[in-house]
């Protein structure tokens, strides 16, 4: 589930052996989920149209938890689904078994597979690491009987492992041979100062390094809808959370919630606490909804070109969180002077060099006056409002928390 547990659990979770476990075939051939419009998708339970229709306008288009039954009223609204079965996912404290879930998978791909609203199938949230080599079983299932749709695992943050995470991440890419990698983490701690851990930074540079490992695309799945302490989503955070994914490559993101209630499946425990979410405790939008409809909009003017990026690098300007880099000589960027920066390097499929800028401070705007490293003299943006390659000027300012991407030719 998507909040973090009390620490006698933790501490129990930690003492788990690390050790041990058989590996699939490296015969699996893994392949990544292939989209054409960039996914966004509402880390939720939906079994209303009226939910689907505030999602939709708001631009989100998968949804994570979707009975069967109710992929008919997605494809309605253009909105496609991960199917949940009580059967298959279990319940939060369940271990994962593949001798159970399997002929349930094995049904449910006989039943829906075709179904034009179907994505994937949801295997499992959060799972420790002695359920890999279950989980394993059944993704390679469902890649040899459903080639194209994701088994759906979604990984714990690296402060649950602490110095065993990139183990976890690396076993899980081992083991289960995925076809992506999705986690989630919510801690707030995006301006540190220079060489201070931050568990925000440090998870992204981590999930990232796994994902290039294995040749895969990475998800994340942030928080919009705070519960517990979290504090309540501003336009900056929103756009820090979102910019800070992207610039490390992720493809795809997840938003968890949609709505300000806790998750109503998966025996989820109520926290009691949910607020602010896009919608709120009775189904009516918020101003979270309008950030998020905008957010989304910028994402998919960009996202098609997102799409066809590899992550080469990425640095820090300004203050350099621990366990991150700054500008190093094979940067295609060697400066951007007047604030706090991350910049991420790509390469397109066609072998155009892209850079995005994204401002850290959650405070203040910035100008973005990239010194480039070779002799490139023309610096395109695509615009996030036009959707269109411009011209970039010299002039443009980061909101906190924005990003911009740029082409150099």
């Amino acid at each position: 589930m998507k909040f973090c547990w009390n620490i006698i659990i933790v501490v129990l979770w930690l003492l788990l052996p690390l050790n041990g476990f058989a590996q699939v075939s490296p015969s699996t051939n893994p392949s990544s989920v292939t989209d054409t419009v960039f996914p966004l998708m509402a880390w939720d339970y939906v079994n209303t149209e009226k939910v689907l229709d505030d999602m939709q306008q708001c631009g989100i288009n998968l949804v994570a938890f979707v009975e069967p039954e109710f992929l008919d009223a997605c494809h309605k609204y253009g909105i496609r689904g991960v199917i949940y079965d009580e059967e298959l996912s279990g319940v939060i404290f369940s271990s994962y078994n593949s001798s159970t879930a399997n002929p349930v998978i094995e049904r449910l791909i006989a039943t829906y597979n075709d179904h034009p609203a179907l994505y994937g199938y949801h295997l499992k949230d959060e799972p420790q690491t002695e359920e890999l080599p279950e989980l394993a079983k059944s993704i390679e299932l469902v890649k040899k009987l459903a080639p194209g749709k994701w088994p759906y695992v979604n990984l714990f943050p690296t402060q649950v492992f602490g110095d065993n995470y990139e183990s976890y991440l690396d076993r899980f890419g081992n083991i289960c041979r995925p076809t992506a990698y999705s986690y989630d983490n919510y801690v707030e701690d995006y301006v540190v100062g220079d060489g201070q851990n931050s568990f925000f930074w440090k998870n992204l540079e981590q999930v990232r390094n796994a994902s290039l490992k294995y040749e895969l695309p990475f998800w994340n799945c942030i928080l919009t809808a705070p519960h517990w302490d979290y504090s309540l989503v501003t336009d900056a955070n929103l756009r820090i959370r979102i910019f800070a994914s992207l610039v490390y490559g992720a493809k795809g993101l997840s938003y968890y919630k949609f709505i300000s209630a806790s998750l109503p499946i998966l025996s989820a425990p109520d926290l009691g606490n949910f607020r602010g979410g896009p919608l709120d405790q009775f189904g009516e939008r918020t101003p979270t909804w309008d950030l998020l409809r905008n957010m989304n909009r910028q994402i998919q003017n960009i996202g098609k070109t997102l799409l066809k990026l590899r992550s080469v690098e990425v640095y820090h300007f300004g203050s350099i969180p621990e366990g991150c880099r700054g500008v190093m000589d094979h940067c295609l960027l060697k400066n951007v002077p007047y604030g706090e920066f991350v910049v991420g390097d790509f390469i397109h499929e066609d072998g155009s060099s892209w850079v995005m800028i994204v401002n850290k401070s959650l405070d203040r705007s910035h100008p973005v006056m990239p010194e480039l490293r070779d002799g490139t003299k023309k610096i395109k943006m695509q615009s996030a409002w036009k959707g269109e390659l411009e011209d970039f000027n010299n002039y443009f300012w980061l909101a906190p928390g924005q990003g911009v991407l740029l082409k150099l030719e």
